[in-house]
């Protein structure tokens, strides 16, 4: 039986039952905050990556600083995307609420968050995802890209500023893949030529996850020495194919000097050191200059060429091969520009997605300052957007270009000219037309596999070919995952008249079979 001490609050002779408590409560309350403090500290410390980042059901983390993981576009990676991934997550909305059928999902993965140094930018990444809206939308509001159905989701992926993180987000993606009601059938983007894109494409190939990179280049980061990964973009071989035709084409012969980058493997700069040297080797004449630039997005060092840039002009060539990262050639424009050798002009040749160069003051100011030619083996030249009926470029051009304003809405001169908009529309076409092909399997009523949407990359050829806004894209055994049909372009910056170059080169040849 209780006694006249009991602690209860409501044992006999305690009073009425709120007062009661309140004793009760200021005699165990020094044991009962502990507690409470407790329940509340641990899950946050547990889960700090996770609500710092969005929360538990964002699909996203932070890690080493920087939130990754895979979104729907509700979390924002960045603050320049904020417009570009709401409209990804309205439709993506629209797409769950009213697609007839199926839904499927597509994951841009990237580097959408920045470090210290990255080697992409917001621009460039603002670009990149603007591009492949503007392809979603075309996918499931017109037939441009086969039939309207099964819905298409974009799903966006961040690896983190130099694809550090890239082993847990990749698990993530194959997760989605195993989803077998709104399943992961494709991941385009892998914007960088680093080992470790060929460490993701290793990952996801083995779980039959088929990939259409937009921006790599590097020779050897496609099938079949890369299993499961197509391009959308121009491989240094055929953007160094493309600066050939514009070398033989030119009335003098040129006398070339190679300019590369001898630091830490950098596949993008070793594979067009060596295209330089397979293709263009016939005008190389002065002795090769190394030098050791940046590692993937490090800032150039100041003077990190004057000696490279006195040795050339020695060497009386009047043509430089660059093989480099974008910015140490921004430098090396910078130390040419004041060569001991004024009286000489010089072209300097580069291989990129776009014309970055065009938006940048101070990189002009070199070249009109130096009397330098940039010639670059591009993905787009801003001049297809001429209304010349003359005009030599890609035959769906000018669609893309009206979709992007219709669905982005951005009307800024220069807001196609660094290409990612482009060649990350044209590998979600790509995606999404081999999506559509399985609509003539007989699925028995489930949605594709990502291994079923990947059996029809290579069949993507003669009556299947993509209408891509880079040229009519078609894949095969031949030409392994080379996006044959593409248009090369060469354009010598300062502009050189207002229309493209003709005859452009085309990967696989002019008809693009």
């Amino acid at each position: 039986m209780n006694g006249p001490n009991d602690a209860s609050p409501f044992a006999p002779g305690n009073g009425g039952p709120s007062s009661l408590f309140l004793r009760w409560l200021r005699r165990w309350w020094k044991l009962l905050v502990p507690v409470l403090v407790l329940l509340l500290v641990i899950p946050v410390v547990l889960y700090w990556d996770v609500f710092t980042c969005g929360g538990p059901n964002s699909g996203v983390r932070l890690a080493d600083g920087q939130c990754v993981g895979v979104t729907d576009g509700s979390y924002v990676y960045h603050e320049e995307y904020t417009d570009v991934q709401a409209d990804i997550a309205r439709e993506n909305a629209r797409v769950a609420e009213e697609a007839d059928g199926h839904v499927v999902r597509i994951a841009l993965l990237g580097t959408l968050t920045f470090g210290d140094v990255s080697p992409m930018d917001p621009v460039r990444m603002v670009r990149s995802l603007e591009g492949a809206y503007t392809a979603q939308m075309r996918a499931n509001h017109s037939p441009h890209f086969g039939d309207q159905s099964p819905g298409i989701q974009l799903y966006l992926a961040n690896m983190g500023g130099q694809q550090e993180q890239w082993e847990p987000v990749v698990s993530d993606l194959v997760a989605m893949a195993e989803d077998g009601t709104n399943p992961l059938v494709a991941v385009i983007g892998m914007g960088v030529s680093i080992d470790s894109t060929r460490d993701v494409a290793a990952r996801l190939d083995a779980h039959g996850i088929p990939m259409v990179s937009s921006a790599v280049t590097a020779d050897g980061l496609a099938q079949p020495e890369t299993p499961g990964l197509m391009r959308a973009a121009p491989s240094n071989t055929e953007y160094v194919r493309a600066l050939r035709a514009y070398l033989d084409g030119l009335e003098e012969p040129a006398r070339a000097s190679l300019v590369y980058d001898d630091n830490e493997p950098d596949l993008f700069v070793e594979t067009l050191r060596e295209a330089y040297e397979d293709q263009l080797g016939v005008y190389i004449s002065g002795p090769p200059q190394e030098y050791m630039g940046t590692t993937v997005g490090d800032p150039p060092k100041a003077g990190l060429f004057d000696t490279v840039v006195r040795n050339v002009c020695v060497s009386e060539t009047d043509t430089v091969l660059f093989a480099g990262r974008a910015p140490d050639l921004g430098e090396f424009l910078a130390s040419l520009a004041h060569r001991p050798c004024t009286d000489q002009p010089f072209r300097v040749l580069f291989a990129a997605i776009g014309l970055t160069a065009m938006d940048d003051e101070e990189v002009m100011g070199y070249l009109a300052e130096g009397d330098i030619t940039l010639v670059y083996a591009s993905a787009t030249d801003p001049r297809w957007t001429t209304g010349d009926p003359s005009a030599d470029r890609p035959p769906h051009y000018l669609p893309f270009v009206n979709a992007f304003h219709e669905y982005v809405g951005d009307d800024e001169a220069d807001a196609l000219n660094n290409g990612y908009a482009l060649i990350n529309h044209d590998a979600f076409a790509v995606a999404a037309s081999a999506v559509r092909m399985t609509n003539e399997m007989d699925l028995e009523g489930a949605p594709p596999t990502s291994a079923e949407v990947s059996a029809q990359l290579m069949l993507l050829n003669s009556a299947y070919r993509v209408r891509a806004g880079g040229g009519f894209l078609s894949y095969s055994d031949e030409y392994g995952g080379e996006a044959v049909g593409r248009y090369v372009p060469v354009v010598e910056l300062p502009l050189d008249g207002d229309l493209p170059r003709p005859r452009p080169h085309v990967i696989g040849g002019a008809d693009g079979l």
